[in-house]
């Protein structure tokens, strides 16, 4: 063989090792590690961070053939530092790293990463939940993350816990989408979650709980006083006055925090829902519910205060 002839051999095995690489860092495995892509950020760090919770209704194939749609759901999704993204359902697990394409090709460089669970659910109608992030603003703590492990089958859709870090501000998030018809005892079972991080890490301050709760309507007492967390420490930032569907006047999404995050690093009164066709001169209904049945939620948290944990 000609000395020629190796050479474009080695260059054609070295052109196939840079492209399944690539495939490697825009796609997620779907056990919950991170892509890690190689960043060049030129971003000043933020003295605060958005962290957002967003429904994407029935979010697989369908959707993410729509262009018209998944134009807004990229723009949305950088509009935040941290995006909680709940209801993908895809057996073929290729949304997220679709969406992370989506999200990354108006930057230079891949600004935007994911992590995600599993597909989680009793039946065959099965969800993943991913936590989009910008990695200019915001580190994701390496193998931080893991599905609660509910022994006693609880949840329909187990929680999904990771830990990430803002400039000082270091915290942990605990996404959640709610069955509807156990909305009562789901939620009361937060409270355990909350516990079960905590023995995991007990300096742990900052712990967020967000994700569509179905906690109004004929699914839940949004004034109930009984339910174990809605009394002390924890606080509902995302209020009953608040709207987050799109086609009725409920308030299914929220985010919890507890005392120490609620006195130190949350930005008083800046927990808001994110309407997108108010933000974005979107006036056909039918569009807007095309994108979601939910409104993004989210809220404003410092990173220059120190390390409080």
């Amino acid at each position: 063989m000609s000395t020629k002839h190796l050479s474009k051999k080695n260059i054609l095995n070295l052109l196939v090792l840079l492209v399944v690489g690539l495939i490697i860092i825009l796609s997620g495995n779907g056990n919950g590690i991170s892509t890690s892509p190689s960043t060049s950020c030129n971003e000043i760090p933020k003295s605060e961070i958005k962290i957002a919770s967003f429904n994407i209704q029935v979010f697989g194939k369908t959707k993410r053939a729509k262009e018209d749609v998944m134009k807004v759901l990229k723009k949305i999704t950088k509009e935040f530092d941290v995006v909680l993204v709940q209801e993908i359902r895809d057996s073929k697990e290729e949304t997220a790293s679709y969406y992370l394409t989506k999200i990354n090709e108006d930057f230079e460089y891949p600004k935007f990463n994911f992590i995600k669970s599993q597909r989680l659910g009793r039946t065959s109608s099965k969800e993943a939940y991913a936590y989009f992030y910008n990695t200019c603003q915001v580190e994701f703590l390496e193998n931080s993350d893991y599905v609660y492990e509910d022994l006693n089958d609880i949840f329909e859709r187990e929680p999904y816990i990771a830990s990430f870090r803002a400039e000082d501000f270091d915290f942990t998030l605990a996404g959640i989408h709610i069955k509807p018809d156990d909305a009562d005892s789901e939620i009361a079972h937060l409270a355990d979650v909350v516990d079960s991080i905590l023995n995991k890490n007990p300096n742990e301050k900052d712990i967020i709980v967000m994700g569509d709760f179905n906690a109004d309507g004929s699914y839940f007492d949004e004034d109930t006083t009984s339910n174990t967390f809605k009394s002390f420490p924890y606080h509902w930032i995302i209020t009953n006055d608040m709207d987050t569907m799109t086609k009725t006047g409920w308030t299914y999404d929220r985010i919890v925090i507890r005392d120490s995050t609620l006195n130190y690093e949350y930005i008083p009164n800046s927990a808001e829902v994110f309407y997108f066709d108010q933000e974005y001169g979107i006036t056909d209904q039918d569009f807007v519910v095309k994108v979601s049945d939910h409104y993004p939620i989210y809220a404003r948290f410092r990173t220059d205060l120190g390390d409080d944990d």
